[in-house]
């Protein structure tokens, strides 16, 4: 069942990105933007002009997006493939990598909160969708915020329901409970992660 569930939602996810690139491409959105204070990671908005602070934030989420990459495939790659759980060597470096990555979330929560919290037009824009109503709000972050806090707000379940699991006053039933809501949350995670990602990349060639 998982397995199914992983392979929608990730076909899903890799079509709409598709389709959203396409009609970019048809409408002229992306512009090829020749300036040399852009280094190799423009896609987290890196510059040479930075403070040492800001470089350090882009670092820390570099940083994150690797570790999350290497989860990932520890994690999926078995399940997709054959439908089989993580053990010996890939099952200790996923380990050994959960902690790095949820320090580097709760770095980027404290240095970038304040930066993407939603300003009163973005609630105007938010509340107007919600609504289903026809917006135009050219330039909005409001989807690059709402998938930040929802990729940090599921990395609490995600930690949560592993840590609890190693506790040994935990049944059996509930140790099944927490491993079936650590790798949904942690499918979740995973494709808004993906999501952010993208939407960060295409705004910084917009």
């Amino acid at each position: 069942m998982f397995q199914a569930i992983s392979w929608a939602v990730f076909v899903i996810i890799f079509l709409g990105m598709l389709m959203h690139i396409a009609v970019d491409l048809v409408g002229g959105e992306f512009k090829n933007k020749n300036n040399s204070k852009f280094g190799k990671f423009r896609w987290c908005g890196w510059r040479e002009d930075l403070s040492c602070f800001s470089k350090l934030k882009r670092v820390v989420l570099i940083i994150s997006v690797v570790c999350l990459m290497v989860m990932s495939f520890t994690a999926f790659s078995g399940r997709l493939a054959a439908d089989k759980l993580m053990t010996g060597y890939v099952l200790m470096i996923h380990v050994g990598t959960a902690p790095v990555f949820i320090l580097c979330l709760l770095f980027l929560i404290v240095s970038w909160g304040y930066q993407c919290r939603l300003t009163d037009t973005e609630w105007e824009e938010f509340l107007e969708r919600l609504q289903f109503k026809t917006t135009d709000y050219k330039g909005s972050m409001l989807l690059i915020k709402l998938t930040f806090w929802l990729t940090m707000l599921l990395s609490v379940p995600v930690s949560l329901s592993m840590l609890a699991s190693m506790f040994t006053f935990f049944g059996t039933h509930s140790q099944e409970v927490l491993f079936n809501i650590h790798q949904y949350t942690s499918l979740a995670l995973l494709s808004s992660a993906a999501v952010h990602i993208y939407l960060l990349i295409r705004n910084q060639y917009k």
